[in-house]
């Protein structure tokens, strides 16, 4: 072989390029971490629409419990199909029966004389059943539409990831009648304790723009920069180039350095396989494009009459169908980009004078539907309940076909839970039966995986006199947010929704 020697600090200095890149590759990627090094983090979401939903027949709860369970009108957007009389609530081929389950037969229980039950309501009904819901502690001795502790978003957001922001938003924008408020305890649908140990609500944003304009205004994406793509390419060739000329150089070399130099090669290569494998962290974690302006603001309703408010001009609505996608969207990208890990949704006020007729086209404001009678006026309820549905439908499929930082799922990770203001049955406050003022016969919808959550598919569980804030539980256990079983003073998860 004569006097030619290897010179190792050349080969070396190639080596060394080589062996380097790894680091500089993690620092591409979010938090320095590469893909699937540490399961996604869990995420929770509640949503609440402030109307009940039926009065003398049912439209909304399923007739048979179990999996594979029949989609009633008011369910209807959680499957493919659509009703002809309104295509616009129909599932949009979404079809997530398989990632969602109803939990019916549900109660709040209320005050007999002064005294109000532990997660329960003094008798008065508008407003009263949000706290117990959010918070599962009980009311005040009369109406009260605050609760007596933190709710469950805010709750999750600490023990999820205190150093992220919880997301509150609101799909409604103003109350619609008398002063057309945007603000108030009917409005809101989240409270925490200060420092001071002090309760305090949460204006929701139900502005797209303002949300957008906070979440990713300053927001820098985790896909590579420009010099770190350049960076990546350079270590590619510096790969090829050691292995192709530690190739020729094999041809000169003795049996045992050859050996050797073949030792180091499958290093090398393997290496190089890794590279050109290895991705930035992030799944489909992306700076959205500008939501743009909002859409105008509706007045309130100015004629009052006795089966409810006529509505006038445009009053009573400001495009909440779109304002309910932007927002929707909003938060599972926050989620994806792991900005949140907890965000609460208002859809509608309490009582709601919502008008009706944008979004299932059927006129009159959503609270009229539940004290009229008449087969017309339990469907047009059915369709609103199914309004509410369809987007809590849409964040689902979303988050479904969204992938996480892991590669998996976003959806996998995540515990979602739809409530709504009253069932239907007694109204303690009237001493009336097929009320839409009850809070029996209540409902509440439940998605996505997190901890095995919906573990066997979506289906119906009746869950005769149960709390709401029983789903809320399982949903938070779901997650890991909370230590136990228990929200305020409601203890216990719905073991059927685990499987």
């Amino acid at each position: 072989m004569g006097s030619f020697r290897l010179h190792r600090r050349t080969l070396l200095r190639g080596v060394a390029g080589v062996a380097l890149a790894l680091p500089a590759l993690e620092i591409m990627m979010p938090q320095g971490r590469a893909r699937a090094a540490e399961p996604s983090p869990r995420r929770f979401f509640v949503a609440y629409g402030g109307i009940s939903i039926g009065t003398t027949t049912n439209l909304v709860v399923p007739t048979a419990s179990g999996a594979d369970y029949a989609l009633t009108r008011g369910l209807l957007p959680l499957g493919a199909g659509a009703l002809p009389s309104n295509p616009g609530l129909g599932g949009e081929g979404l079809d997530v029966r398989d990632h969602v389950s109803v939990v019916s037969g549900l109660k709040i229980p209320w005050a007999s004389g002064a005294e109000v039950p532990p997660g329960g309501r003094s008798v008065e009904f508008h407003g009263n059943t949000q706290g117990p819901q959010l918070s599962g502690m009980r009311g005040g001795s009369t109406q009260q539409e605050a609760p007596n502790g933190p709710t469950a978003d805010q709750i999750a957001g600490k023990g999820l990831g205190g150093d992220r922001r919880v997301l509150s938003y609101r799909v409604q924008v103003a109350s619609y009648e008398g002063t057309n408020g945007t603000v108030g305890d009917s409005a809101r649908i989240s409270w925490f304790r200060d420092e001071a140990n002090v309760l305090r609500g949460i204006d929701p944003t139900f502005s797209p723009e303002q949300a957008y304009a906070s979440l990713f205004d300053s927001f820098v994406g985790p896909e590579p920069s420009a010099a770190a793509v350049l960076l990546l390419e350079r270590k590619r060739s510096v790969v090829d180039l050691v292995r192709h000329k530690a190739q020729r150089l094999s041809q000169r070399l003795g049996a045992a350095d050859r050996i050797r130099l073949e030792r180091h090669l499958d290093e090398v290569r393997a290496l190089e396989d890794r590279l050109q494998t290895l991705q930035p962290m992030g799944g489909d974690c992306a700076k959205p494009p500008p939501v743009g302006a909002d859409p105008a603001v509706g007045g309130a309703y100015e004629d009052w009459s006795s089966d409810g408010i006529t509505p006038l001009g445009g009053a009573g609505h400001s495009d909440e169908d779109l304002r309910a996608e932007l927002l929707t969207d909003l938060i599972v990208m926050a989620f994806a980009c792991d900005l949140s890990r907890s965000a609460a949704l208002r859809m509608t006020f309490s009582q709601c004078w919502m008008q009706a007729t944008p979004l299932i086209g059927v006129a009159g404001d959503m609270h009229k539907f539940g004290h009229t009678a008449g087969s017309e006026a339990e469907v047009a309820l059915a369709d609103c309940v199914g309004w509410h549905v369809k987007h809590f439908a849409r964040l689902i499929t979303r988050l479904r076909d969204t992938e996480d930082l892991d590669g998996a799922s976003l959806l996998d990770s995540t515990a979602a839970v739809l409530l709504f203001e009253g069932g239907r049955g007694y109204n303690p406050e009237a001493d009336i039966q097929d009320s839409a003022h009850s809070t029996e016969n209540m409902i509440a919808l439940v998605g996505g995986h997190a901890g095995g959550l919906n573990a066997g598919g979506g289906q119906h569980i009746v869950k005769p006199d149960w709390h709401p804030a029983n789903v809320v539980v399982s949903a938070l256990s779901a997650t890991g947010a909370i230590p136990d079983e228990t929200l305020g003073e409601v203890s216990g998860r719905v073991p059927e929704l685990f499987g």
